[in-house]
Parts: structure tokens; C-alpha cells; sequence
């Protein structure tokens, strides 16, 4: 199948998550972790550095987009 997404495509797409205090990418910054692909379904986790994290929110909608 030519529409195949990849783990390149998936970090890709994370790459233009920005953390807006430390203005770079979660995946520059090791947030993105054990990006999973089945078939049509993404699963990863992310790992915020703090329990509380002030943008956090507002980067769980960016990724979900």
C-alpha cells in the first residue's frame, strides 16, 4: 500500500509542536515517545517533563488535530 503512514510521518507532523516557553519541538525535545502504528491507528506517548505543565493543554490540542 502506497498510503502507508510511517513513524518518520508521525514525527514529522509532532516536529511542528511547539513548546511555547522553550520554542522547540516536542520531538527535539524527547517528549514523543513509543510511537505505535496498526494499520490506520496511532498510539504514542508523550511525557511532559513536570506533572504540571502550563502548556500542556494547549499542546494535547495541537497534537490531536
Amino acid at each position: 500500500m502506497g498510503n502507508s503512514i510511517t513513524k518518520s510521518d508521525i514525527l514529522a507532523a509532532l516536529g511542528q509542536v511547539q513548546d511555547p516557553d522553550l520554542r522547540k519541538d516536542i520531538v527535539t525535545l524527547g517528549f514523543v515517545r513509543n510511537v505505535r502504528i496498526d494499520g490506520s491507528n496511532v498510539g504514542l506517548d508523550i511525557t511532559f517533563p513536570t506533572p504540571i505543565f502550563p502548556a500542556q493543554e494547549k499542546m494535547r490540542d495541537e497534537i490531536v488535530k
